[in-house]
C-alpha cells in the first residue's frame, strides 16, 4: 500500500489521460458523457415504457427511474470492459518501467467514475427542474459510490490479470456483462421478477449483488418507494451481503493481481 500511495500521481496522470483521450478532437467533448446514456434512455423508454407500457409501482416518471439505474450500470460496465485489457494494452510500459501494475486497471475505474459523477449531476439537475422529490437518502450517495467502486475494482483487478494469460477473457467479459444487465433490475422493476418467478427462483435472483445496488441507487437518487411489498427487497440482510461480497471481491482481486503480476512481462 505504501508503494501504491507513492505512485498516486501516476494514477492521477493516467486517469487524466483517459479522460482527455476519450473525447479528443470531439466537437461535443464532455457532453458525450451524457449523450450516450440519453440515447440508451430513449431506446429503453420507447421499448419498455411506450411499446410494452411497463411502469414501476407508484412512479409517474419512468424515464428518471431508468436513468437512476442505467447510469451506475454504465459506470460498472465501462470500468470493467476498459480495465480488462489495461495490462495487455500497455505492454511497453509494463516491460520497461517499474510501478504498481494495479494502477493501470484502476485508472480506467477512476476515469469512468469521473464521467459517472458528471452524469449524476446532470440527472440531479433534471430531477430538480421537474420537481421530483429528493429525500435525505441522497446523502448516502458517496457511500454507495464507494461500495460500487470497490466491487468494480475487484472485478477489474481479477479480470485484467487473468486476461494477460487468456485473451479470451476480454471477449467473454462483454458477453457476460450484456447477460448480467438483463439479470439486473435496471429497466424493469424487481417486483416483475417476484410476480413472474417462483419464490425459490426469486431468492436465487437476489444473489446478484448488482440487484441490491440497483435498488439502492434507485432509492437514493430517484426516491423509489420502499413501503409495502418492495420493502423486503431493500432488506438489511441484502445490504450486508452486498457490502461483504464487494469487500471480499476487492481483496480477492488484489490478491490474484499480486500473485500473477510477476509473470506479466513474460506473457504479454
Amino acid at each position: 500500500m505504501k508503494s501504491f500511495l507513492a505512485y498516486r500521481e501516476l494514477l492521477y496522470n493516467l486517469t487524466l489521460k483517459e479522460v482527455k483521450v476519450r473525447y479528443k478532437n470531439s466537437f461535443l467533448g464532455f457532453l458525450w458523457s451524457m449523450v450516450n446514456p440519453l440515447m440508451l434512455l430513449v431506446v429503453y423508454y420507447v421499448a419498455f415504457g411506450v411499446i410494452f407500457r411497463l411502469r414501476t409501482e407508484g412512479m409517474t416518471r419512468y424515464e428518471f427511474y431508468l436513468l437512476a439505474g442505467i447510469l451506475p450500470w454504465n459506470f460498472l460496465s465501462l470500468s470493467v470492459i476498459q480495465a480488462v485489457g489495461s495490462v495487455v494494452n500497455n505492454a511497453d510500459l509494463v516491460k520497461k518501467v517499474y510501478f504498481p501494475r494495479e494502477v493501470l486497471p484502476l485508472s480506467y475505474l477512476c476515469s469512468s467514475g469521473f464521467h459517472f459523477l458528471l452524469q449524476e449531476m446532470v440527472l440531479l439537475l433534471f430531477l430538480l427542474i421537474f420537481r421530483v422529490r429528493i429525500t435525505p437518502w441522497i446523502l448516502a450517495f458517496p457511500l454507495l459510490l464507494l461500495l460500487q467502486a470497490c466491487f468494480a475494482a475487484g472485478l477489474s483487478l481479477t479480470l485484467s490479470a487473468v486476461n494477460v494469460f487468456f485473451r479470451d477473457v476480454q471477449h467473454f467479459t462483454e458477453i457476460f456483462l450484456l447477460a448480467w444487465f438483463w439479470m439486473t433490475p435496471v429497466v424493469y422493476p424487481i417486483s416483475f421478477i417476484f410476480d413472474s418467478l417462483p419464490s425459490w427462483a426469486a431468492k436465487i435472483y437476489l444473489l446478484n449483488p448488482m440487484a441490491h445496488m440497483m435498488l439502492l441507487w434507485q432509492r437514493i437518487v430517484y426516491n423509489s418507494p420502499v413501503n409495502g411489498p418492495k420493502a423486503a427487497y431493500l432488506s438489511p440482510l441484502g445490504l450486508v451481503y452486498t457490502v461483504a461480497l464487494s469487500l471480499f471481491l476487492l481483496a480477492f482481486g488484489y490478491w490474484v493481481f499480486c500473485r500473477l503480476e510477476g509473470k506479466f512481462a513474460e506473457f504479454i
